[in-house]
């Protein structure tokens, strides 16, 4: 999740260490995480499901659980999915340095492009997170290749405890800080840091590089992302498996969104495209869960839809899209995107994507909307061929 305010927090931070790989307890941290951290089974043990980005809990485990045994008895073992596994091919270094938070001793964990505060005591759980952020980062380069980069670590506050991430949270956010509590499990990027808290590996991995990406245009872009395209695209990383010690992603999978839009569906409680594009994450923060679960379901469709639909058709037109916002000078008749400190114009968001797809609203609510069925409906054992 990504508020849409006027201002933007930045925290610098030096980068220690970089480059060497940090020793802890007398052991090399990447030899830790390719040691021991598997014995735990995590890296066979597929996908499991990610809360909405700290919104709601998760509600669709048990029919996540349920579709998943019946696709696998309908499917089979077939390896057609959509696009690819991707990730980096080997393990990232990290330095080690003491840090606390009020008290309680915790880490701060030193890498190229982040600086992550953690109060985890896991030693298999902390090894792991360097690896996903900068995993992550080099998925984020992909969508913006040849933007200027910032060579300023980013800061990442992973707390071991809900409590520690409230009261961060208040003083973080001040008057705000009542909007960001209401967050049930996940985290949000707030300026060009995120914040989250513990809540199993997998989850906890997967906050992070859907906020991470928040983090990564809040640093990077000159200008505004409309939201539910940002959102969209956050989505589209929250998928993050363990494979041969390493975190692999595959942006066209998403088991829980998948199975969010089928239901939205099923329930007929889509969110009109015209109203989807003006929205943004603070004012769904209030809706009911289904509301919220549609919300982000259809953002990560729309994002899909931009990416893979009609073999990538719209691919070209979200890469332009996305470049000229980094460099300030999105195309936007409003002038209110070209730079991200100006407050945010929803009625803006209609001309940007008519100009960037070529095509008026109507036909591109048609294409989205026959696009969404034949996710949710054609391709939808496809989101469940995990990385094996």
């Amino acid at each position: 999740m990504r508020f849409q305010t006027d201002k933007v927090t930045t925290c610098s931070k030096p980068n220690r260490g970089m480059g060497f790989q940090p020793m802890l307890a007398g052991k090399c941290l990447v030899n830790l995480f390719c040691q021991r951290f598997f014995r735990l089974g995590i890296a066979n043990t597929g996908w499991k499901p990610v809360p909405q980005r700290g919104l709601i809990q998760n509600t669709g485990t048990m029919s996540l659980v349920g579709g998943l045994l019946t696709l696998l008895l309908l499917t089979g073992c077939s390896s057609s999915t959509p696009a690819n596994w991707d990730g980096p091919r080997a393990l990232s270094t990290s330095s080690v340095d003491s840090w606390d938070y009020k008290g309680d001793a915790g880490y701060k964990l030193g890498t190229s492009h982040y600086a992550i505060y953690t109060t985890i005591k896991d030693d298999e759980v902390r090894a792991m997170l360097p690896q996903v952020m900068e995993g992550a980062y080099a998925l984020y380069l992909q969508l913006v290749p040849g933007v200027p980069l910032s060579i300023r670590p980013m800061d990442c506050f992973i707390f071991k405890e809900r409590m520690e991430f409230n009261d961060y949270t208040k003083g973080a956010t001040g008057k705000d800080a009542n909007i960001y509590l209401q967050i049930r499990r996940g985290g949000y990027a707030l300026g060009d840091r995120y914040v989250s808290y513990y809540i199993g590996v997998n989850n906890t991995a997967s906050v992070a590089a859907h906020e991470g990406w928040h983090q990564f245009v809040a640093r990077n872009f000159k200008g505004r992302l409309p939201p539910f395209l940002e959102e969209g695209l956050a989505t589209t990383f929250e998928g993050v498996e363990f494979k041969d010690n390493l975190p692999r992603w595959n942006t066209g999978i998403n088991p829980l969104r998948a199975d969010g839009l089928r239901r939205t569906l099923d329930a007929k409680m889509l969110w009109p495209t015209e109203l989807l594009i003006r929205t943004h994450a603070g004012e769904v923060v209030n809706r009911s869960g289904e509301k919220i679960d549609a919300y982000y379901s259809q953002c990560w469709a729309f994002a899909k839809f931009l990416r893979e639909a009609e073999g990538g058709k719209y691919a070209p037109a979200l890469r332009q899209w996305l470049a000229e916002t980094a460099a300030g000078t999105v195309y936007d008749p409003s002038h209110s995107h070209s730079r991200a400190g100006l407050p945010w114009n929803p009625g803006a968001v209609q001309p940007m994507l008519e100009h960037y797809l070529g095509m008026n609203l109507a036909d591109v609510d048609n294409a989205y909307q026959a696009y969404m069925r034949k996710v949710a409906y054609e391709e939808y054992p496809l989101q469940w061929h995990l990385n094996q």
